[in-house]
């Protein structure tokens, strides 16, 4: 008989332990009563059978201990066989594999680095927080996406996720994620072997968690920022209209000559207005090719630049008059060419820059800007999102 490593087994045999244990059993019964008798006969009767009780009864131990003996030895041989057979399997299955573990290299990267790309956006936390809200919806998953395509072969869509990943991941600063979607994307150029790109993939899903908590960290500083630079904001527009409305009853005469002295000059500048605007007419309204080198050529990245512009400042033009033209919202004007301006400077949009910058300085230096000056940015600012949509347009077709 064998056992599953295909070696020899000793299994115990039943008849024979069951005649050993009936006999010494049939010892034991035979000694008591016999024990009993004989310590009540007196005589050599009595000795006797008292010798003989004793004899069976010592017989009996015998047999039990040797029963005990073989036990143990049988379950001794048992277990040796069950060890063999456990490291022929062990051997057959092969050593356990080690846990991943990121490079030396890869490990002492940035995980996500905030004033990179502060720096590249010009200082707009706006901006860099409309950038990471994308990436987030849009590439968070994108390790487990590989992983996916990798089980399932498909090495076209590894290729072209970490493509895509390679390059926004290296202009949003995540060093990590941009490191390991280069790895991958070599090399499935390689053709190596899949569990190579299984093991990248699987570090590129694990680098994904700290981003992530990085980036939302950001995004949660950004929000408070904004929410208490706005109620600064409203309590410094709030304490102007108060001083406005007291200078008002105290010299309404006065302000009434100042506000026609203003008109005077700006109808005396229109001119070289609509100047200034004919020939912003004739510039290039937006830079594509240094927006795409400043990208450091991803194309992807470029084209989610001009969808949030667009949809981000699509009607600005309209706030920005109707803000002008009021009284009091002098400070809601600014701060939406002073964002225009910015926006603009990031997107290589040098029109709407320099007419942005224009009204910013006037603003700041408490002169007028008059309604003619925030239509020509208007206007700019249309012409801006017209060439961004052809450019969207023929980038569709040519994809």
């Amino acid at each position: 008989m064998t056992n599953a490593s295909g070696k020899g087994s000793t299994s115990p045999k039943p008849s024979r332990h069951f005649a050993a244990s009936l006999i010494g059993i049939v010892l034991i019964v035979v000694a008591l009563p016999s024990l009993y008798l004989g310590t009540t006969m007196p005589g050599v009767m009595g000795y006797s059978l008292i010798a003989l009780s004793i004899m069976a009864l010592v017989a009996a131990l015998g047999i039990g201990y040797n029963q005990l003996v073989k036990s143990k030895g049988e379950s001794q041989i048992d277990l040796e066989a069950s060890s063999e057979s456990a490291l022929d399997l062990n051997q057959t299955v092969g050593p356990v594999s080690k846990p991943l573990s990121l490079s030396a290299d890869v490990e002492a990267m940035v995980v996500f680095d905030t004033e990179y790309l502060l720096d590249t956006m010009d200082g707009d936390r706006d901006m860099v927080t409309m950038l990471l809200e994308v990436f987030v919806d849009e590439h968070l998953d994108d390790g487990h996406k590989i992983v996916k395509a990798l089980q399932a072969g498909d090495l076209d869509q590894v290729q072209m996720i970490s493509h895509s990943l390679k390059g926004v991941s290296a202009s949003l600063g995540t060093e990590q994620i941009h490191a390991l979607a280069e790895q991958i994307e070599h090399e499935v150029k390689t053709q190596a072997n899949s569990e190579k790109l299984e093991n990248l993939g699987e570090l590129l899903k694990m680098v994904f968690t700290p981003a992530a908590l990085a980036i939302q960290a950001f995004m949660d500083e950004s929000a408070e920022i904004k929410s208490r630079q706005s109620t600064q904001e409203d309590s410094s527009l709030g304490e102007q209209s108060e001083e406005v409305s007291h200078h008002d009853e105290v010299s309404n005469d006065a302000a009434n000559e100042l506000n026609a002295s203003k008109q005077e000059a700006t109808i005396a500048a229109q001119p070289r207005i609509v100047e200034e605007s004919v020939a912003t007419l004739s510039c290039d309204w937006l830079d594509v090719n240094a927006l795409r080198e400043a990208m450091d050529g991803d194309e992807d990245t470029v084209c989610m630049l001009l969808e949030i512009f667009i949809e981000d400042n699509a009607g600005k033009g309209q706030v920005l008059v109707a803000a002008v033209s009021e009284p009091g919202q002098q400070d809601h004007a600014l701060n939406i060419v002073h964002a225009l301006k910015g926006v603009a400077a990031n997107l290589s949009a040098k029109p709407l820059r320099e007419c942005c910058g224009v009204a910013e300085a006037k603003f700041k230096q408490n002169e007028p800007v008059s309604v003619e000056e925030c239509r020509a940015i208007e206007q700019t600012l249309n012409q801006t999102i017209a060439s961004a949509e052809a450019y969207l347009a023929k980038s569709a077709i040519g994809a």
